[in-house]
């Protein structure tokens, strides 16, 4: 998963933000980013609010559920963030 709009500020946990992902082997568009978890959620804003790195330039290995509306892709739920990558230029 990698972030293509990323809009927390200081949106607190718990509150929805704005965030768009990209899951490529889901949807080749991305999609409304929703958390299936507070503890997935605390490490994603982790990483986008206190990390040195541009989150843009991260991938994340997580596990997700895909919402649907119609048989389509509408939103993505992350359950458990199991890695951050930097992404190669």
């Amino acid at each position: 998963m990698v972030f293509t709009r990323s809009d927390v500020g200081d949106v607190p946990v718990g509150r929805p933000s704005g965030e768009r992902v990209l899951i490529e082997e889901v949807s080749e568009k991305p999609l409304a980013l929703t958390y299936g978890s507070e503890l997935a959620e605390e490490r994603i804003k982790h990483e986008i609010r206190e990390s040195d790195a541009n989150i843009f330039k991260k991938g994340f290995n997580v596990d997700v559920r895909v919402q649907t509306s119609g048989g389509r892709p509408v939103a993505y739920s992350i359950m458990e963030v199991h890695s951050v990558i930097e992404l190669p230029e």
